[in-house]
């Protein structure tokens, strides 16, 4: 039987997954994609070295998007004229049009996903989670436990 932290870290974990599986299928659009708009909506211009890094996916994943969303005429790139080394990428008109749409539906989304949950519980909710990624802060400074086990 599992004890109660091991279940609130498996829920917790499938609530997740569900969630973003959900919203991607809602949309019709894989994860990275709709990642990956979602960030470049909230930038002017971003080259592929940092969309790699705030993304965490790898070069290649990164390259094969843009490519992919330059073809469908969603971003445009151009070399850094700092340093012709890096690309930059960018929103067309019509990639802001759809992570506009993007945006609003996955508020929505939020809302259903909310349905039922007060806003005391969600402030509970909240308020826990925001305690739990302090704990896990704690760890990965301090190790796995003060009784010597790592």
């Amino acid at each position: 039987m599992e004890t109660f932290e091991e279940s609130l870290l498996h829920q917790l974990s499938y609530a997740c997954s569900e969630a973003k599986q959900t919203f991607a299928q809602h949309i019709g659009m894989s994860r990275a994609r709709w990642l990956l708009l979602m960030f470049l909506a909230r930038r002017d211009e971003i080259s592929h070295a940092a969309l790699q890094q705030h993304l965490l996916l790898d070069g290649a994943t990164i390259t094969r998007l843009v490519k992919q969303f330059e073809a469908e005429g969603v971003v445009s790139r151009r070399l850094d004229p700092q340093d012709n080394r890096y690309t930059l990428v960018s929103l067309t008109p019509s990639g802001q049009q759809i992570a506009a749409g993007i945006s609003a539906t996955h508020s929505v989304f939020q809302e259903r996903l909310l349905d039922g949950i007060t806003k005391e519980e969600q402030d509970v909710m909240l308020r826990a989670l925001a305690r739990l990624r302090t704990n896990i802060r704690n760890i990965q400074d301090e190790g796995l436990s003060q009784d010597g086990q790592a």
